[in-house]
């Protein structure tokens, strides 16, 4: 059962050589977030970003090649280092949620998505597990199941540098 959920779904799992305190406040702490939470090659910067259980984010990725993607969003559950879900829309530079297809995406690809990163301490490193409401086989298509890989790696070096 677990496998056909896999590929029905994002599901990428990494192991760091961090704390669990350290990887889950990578996720929570908009400082480091800022570090490392874009693609190679891109940026990001938040309109709004309020890293609570309802708070909202809107941000926009910087890509030198295809131009800017916005984002809204809602954190939907904090779990402190067990736990962060939040949604992702595809929306406007003005935070308004728009059809994917629209902005030339691929037109299966759905306007909101849900990421649900969990976090295990496994011999003082942790086992992060992320989740993503859309099929892998089409984030490998489109470049978002690449793009989480390397803001993973990012995330990677930003906690090896500490």
């Amino acid at each position: 059962m677990e496998k056909s959920i896999k590929t029905q779904e994002v599901f990428i799992e990494e192991v760091f050589n961090a704390s669990i305190q350290s990887v889950f406040d990578a996720w929570t702490d908009p400082e480091q977030l800022m570090k490392w939470y874009a693609p190679d090659g891109c940026t990001i910067s938040f309109k709004t970003l309020d890293i609570k259980k309802g708070g909202k984010y809107h941000c926009c990725i910087s890509n030198p090649t295809y131009g800017d993607c916005w984002a809204i969003g809602e954190y939907l559950e904090i779990l402190p280092y067990a736990k962060v879900v939040f949604s992702m829309d595809n929306a406007d530079e003005n935070g308004n949620p728009i059809n994917p297809a629209d902005i030339g995406m691929d037109k299966n690809w759905p306007g909101k998505t849900v990421v649900t990163v969990t976090f295990q301490e496994e011999n003082c490193k942790t086992r992060l597990t992320l989740r993503q409401t859309v099929s892998q086989a089409l984030a490998q298509k489109t470049g978002a199941y690449p793009s989480w890989l390397q803001m993973l790696s990012n995330m990677r070096s930003l906690l090896e540098s500490k």
